[in-house]
């Protein structure tokens, strides 16, 4: 019988493409996988809880774990820092479990490198358009800081390359279906 392999499972997108959708819809259809966490020194938006969505801490904090090499990746987004730790994932892995990461490019370059055997999966919205009525639907942004989503999603698209899988979310339960697809074939391989 073929042993199961457990991977990190890494899901990006620009912002408003949907990776936080994806990754609650994925939690919710299977118990082998795990959802990590990750720290930010953004404030957190009205809908989001400390410990839930993100570890919220300071800049001083995120800079000590940093020299402390606590992060498998970390990066400046939109003028804040996020991270993913080490001992998260690890414990995830060891629980005999997939570990799913919502992060950025940049981030998630990091983590391919410190973990070759991850499944990278980069989102692409329909369209742009419909990226920016994302955004403006969350009412999370102002306008300047949705400009600059916009803008930083282009970049986001080229560096889509170096990603495993490349998917548009235009139909989100068919999407969820083509992922889990995938997880299962990588991890029985």
């Amino acid at each position: 019988m073929t042993q199961k392999k457990y991977f990190p499972i890494i899901i990006s997108s620009p912002s408003g493409g949907g990776k936080s959708t994806v990754c609650d819809e994925i939690l919710a259809r299977r118990n082998d996988v795990a959802y990590s966490i990750s720290y930010t020194t953004r404030k957190p938006r009205k809908n989001e809880t400390d410990g839930v969505d993100y570890y919220f801490i300071s800049r001083e904090k995120f800079n000590q774990m940093l020299k402390q090499d606590v992060f498998a990746e970390w990066a400046k987004v939109h003028g804040h820092l996020y991270g993913t730790s080490k001992k998260v994932v690890e414990n995830v892995l060891n629980k005999n479990k997939h570990v799913i990461l919502d992060i950025d490019t940049k981030g998630a370059r990091q983590l391919m490198s410190a973990y070759p055997q991850s499944l990278s999966i980069f989102l692409f919205p329909p369209s742009m358009k419909e990226l920016e009525n994302r955004l403006r639907k969350r009412e999370t942004d102002n306008e300047a800081d949705i400009q600059l989503r916009l803008k930083n999603a282009k970049q986001e698209f080229a560096d889509a390359t170096d990603y495993d899988v490349l998917l548009v979310n235009d139909d989100l339960d068919r999407l969820v279906e083509k992922i889990l697809e995938i997880i299962d074939n990588k991890s029985l391989k």
